[in-house]
């Protein structure tokens, strides 16, 4: 760094140096006690009438970030027959490059004199700052009038530390953008939690009739032709619905495995009549299943293929026609009607 550089970095410090002692300065001599009731005719206070300072609130002077208000809180003594001047009050939407005035509220005090009354001036910050830095509000000056008397109340400068706003990187950096000042607010949460509810139910219930529909409800799950129409849907959906050779012998046997779980004992062609007769509620797909257990005999034993039940989607048909008979009988029959067969099936 040359020497040139080190000058204009020497004067930049002194400046600043200035401003921050002249600041502090101003704010000593404003806020002195009595300082604001004493002086002459233009000052606040002056003689035993007018208009007078009781207070000030101050708000905090650290913490802020642009867009955040300052609000300060005046309590002036007031006599009979003191008005506002005319401009004697700031206007909302005045400031300076730091501050904006954004709200002038006027109200009684009487719980802290008989003739008091507070005005609030709330300040917003309007200046980003680039790293942490102190910002100075100038004084402001409150003038009143009573007749062609004029008294002038000065609210000395302040000064706040502000620091710049801050990227969200990381869930671990939460913790610094937390703002003094400001208190978590409680909000309902009912509505959001009785739509939850509402949800979730309606879920369940579509959840329960998809089970239901593809017979893994109740005791669905327990018929054989359920059971084997869902073997044969599996192999349907690998093999595309396609006569490959052995998802076909897996299809047919998963066929003849449903016949033998209904009546509880092997199923032979030969034997379809007394199938039949165990089992009425299959009577209308007598013609279907005599040519099924034709064609799954061709497929077992190698012989000619049969024009009929050549593909899985043709056993995936016939076995749904035989679920939905299966589960309009369980319905019309006591659940206790196929406990013997169940059983008859769990020995074999």
């Amino acid at each position: 760094m040359n020497a040139h550089q080190y000058a204009l970095r020497a004067r930049a410090v002194a400046h600043g140096l200035a401003r921050t002692l002249f600041a502090l300065l101003a704010t000593c001599a404003f806020s002195a006690p009595g300082s604001a009731a004493q002086g002459d005719g233009d000052n606040a206070g002056a003689g035993a009438g007018g208009v007078r300072l009781h207070d000030i609130a101050w708000p905090r002077s650290f913490g802020y970030r642009i867009g955040d208000t300052l609000p300060i809180q005046i309590t002036l003594e007031i006599d009979d027959g003191w008005i506002p001047d005319r401009d004697g009050l700031p206007e909302v939407g005045q400031g300076d490059r730091q501050f904006e005035l954004r709200r002038l509220d006027v109200a009684d005090a009487s719980e802290r004199c008989a003739r008091c009354r507070t005005y609030t001036l709330e300040w917003q910050l309007m200046k980003s700052v680039r790293a942490p830095q102190t910002l100075q509000r100038a004084p402001t000056t409150l003038r009143f009038r009573k007749d062609n008397q004029v008294q002038a109340v000065m609210v000395p400068a302040f000064a706040i530390n502000a620091a710049p706003l801050l990227n969200w990187q990381a869930r671990k950096d939460w913790i610094n953008s937390v703002h003094p000042g400001y208190c978590a607010q409680d909000f309902d949460v009912s509505a959001p939690l009785v739509r939850a509810a509402g949800w979730t139910l309606t879920a369940v219930a579509l959840l329960l009739a998809g089970l239901w529909a593809a017979g893994r409800l109740g005791g669905q799950g327990a018929r054989p032709f359920a059971r084997a129409w869902r073997e044969v849907r599996a192999l349907r959906r690998a093999h595309g619905g396609q006569a490959d050779g052995d998802a076909l012998v897996l299809a047919f046997r998963a066929l003849h495995r449903g016949c033998n779980e209904t009546v509880g004992r092997t199923v032979f062609a030969v034997g379809l009549p007394d199938f039949l007769r165990d089992a009425p509620e299959f009577g209308d797909l007598a013609d279907e299943l005599a040519a099924a257990f034709a064609a799954s005999r061709s497929v077992f034993y190698g012989l000619p293929p049969s024009a009929r039940f050549a593909r899985i989607d043709d056993l995936y048909t016939l076995l749904g026609a035989l679920r939905d008979r299966e589960r309009l009988h369980a319905r019309r029959t006591p659940a206790s009607g196929n406990a013997p067969a169940a059983a008859t099936a769990a020995v074999h």
